[in-house]
């Protein structure tokens, strides 16, 4: 037999066994809060994401999913003084958000840039600055570590660093940065006492990957129904995530601060100068 009726006949007979095979459902957890508007979604596959957003949009009427994209977040995180210096930043054509994605990656960027120099050279320690659970003020640890992705142009075209495993002085992500590459990508601890965050943080998009918030147990006794403890136990949950996400805007805003003053170009060329530093320790 020909190789390509072969081919065909086992397309045939496999799309046939398809027709009679049941689907496996998949299954992802969202989270609505009312109170802030915001919608998490457990999958950052885009189809998933697009099947959600069209499910949202059919269940409630009037409603739309926007993603919270880097601009954007900082828009909601700013006070009015800085919203201006923003704008002026701001080098989308356009208001849509692929374009406010692609234009303005230096946001992201940036922002990964400056939390590394803390990493290497500041004490981690950061305030609570955004509403939520934490109290205002109070303190809390941020740092990188575990895994990088640093990209850029080369002579043999786009060249991609992954830098996996604990870093000690992120000696060869230094070198790639002062050759001119970018930090697209980086995995963010946060710690708030015994509490501990860890999310895989993309720049462009500010997606959060593998998105760990601090175990809960569910505690038995004698006196609370089974109904009540599962219901404390996904209140705590909830709890957790909104501390979290809470500490990470409380940094991006501290980034923001420093990001949109005027001395922007000399802090940028004192960070470039310890990585080089750095790259040579």
């Amino acid at each position: 037999m020909p190789k390509q009726q072969r081919e065909m006949m086992l397309e045939t007979v496999k799309k046939s066994l398809l027709a009679r095979t049941l689907p496996t459902p998949s299954i992802y957890d969202a989270v609505w809060d009312v109170d802030a508007g915001l919608v998490a979604f457990t999958s950052l596959a885009e189809k998933q994401v697009e099947l959600f957003g069209d499910l949202f949009k059919q269940t409630f009427q009037g409603l739309r999913l926007v993603p919270v994209i880097p601009y954007l977040r900082a828009e909601r995180l700013l006070d009015e003084t800085l919203k201006p210096k923003l704008q002026t930043l701001n080098q989308a054509g356009t208001d849509t958000v692929l374009d406010l994605i692609e234009q303005n990656t230096w946001l992201g960027e940036d922002f990964l840039l400056w939390l590394l120099d803390a990493t290497l050279h500041g004490d981690g320690r950061y305030q609570v600055n955004q509403p939520g659970p934490a109290v205002d003020g109070e303190e809390f640890a941020a740092w990188l570590d575990d895994r990088l992705v640093i990209s850029g142009a080369s002579e043999s075209g786009v060249q991609k660093l992954v830098l996996s495993g604990p870093q000690d002085r992120f000696r060869e992500a230094c070198t790639a940065l002062v050759d001119g590459k970018a930090l697209r990508e980086a995995v963010i601890h946060l710690e708030k006492g015994e509490d501990a965050w860890r999310l895989n943080l993309k720049a462009d998009r500010f997606q959060f990957a593998s998105l760990r918030c601090p175990k809960v147990q569910l505690e038995k006794d004698d006196l609370t129904g089974e109904q009540m403890e599962k219901e404390a136990l996904f209140f705590e949950r909830m709890h957790l995530l909104h501390t979290g996400l809470q500490l990470f805007d409380s940094l991006f805003a501290a980034f923001l601060d420093q990001r949109l003053t005027d001395a922007w170009p000399q802090q940028l060329a004192a960070i470039r100068q310890r990585l080089a530093q750095s790259q040579a320790e």
